[in-house]
């Protein structure tokens, strides 16, 4: 190969390596932490007709140009009741989130669930889902 093919491989090579190795948005973006669920009053087996609330504290606020949020609390039992709706909470200034009292309907493992939707610029966004399961009886 001559000189000028070489040159230009490498010049080609080495565009490739620079585009490869740009930065993307998602190298911007760091989620925000959260601690584990904490459901009041804390019991080891739980009966129908319990009145419990859950809270989760936000542990570090992330990184990144978040547009919006949206947290909710829910109910593995919600899923096949259509009446039961999407438990919309915000954080409060000490960045605890709670959730209105939740009546225990169901018997077995029931798992309480903490949602979020971040969402970032271009129509990205990004999950949060944590759950905690625990015992109920009749």
């Amino acid at each position: 190969m001559s000189k000028n093919k070489y040159l230009n491989l490498l010049v080609i090579m080495l565009m490739t390596v620079c585009l490869t190795a740009c930065s993307d948005d998602d190298d911007k973006i760091s989620e925000p932490t959260f601690s584990h669920i904490t459901i009041t009053p804390e019991k080891e087996i739980y009966h129908v007709g319990d009145i419990v609330t859950c809270s989760i504290k936000r542990t570090s606020p992330g990184i990144g140009d978040l547009r919006d949020t949206s947290y909710w609390w829910y109910t593995s039992w919600w899923f096949t009741d259509s009446e039961m709706k999407a438990d919309f909470q915000e954080f409060s200034d000490d960045n605890v989130n709670t959730s209105s009292p939740i009546t225990l309907t169901t018997p077995g493992r029931v798992t309480l669930y903490f949602f979020g939707r971040l969402e970032y610029p271009h129509w990205d966004w990004r999950k949060i889902e944590i759950g905690r399961t625990i015992t109920v009886v009749e």
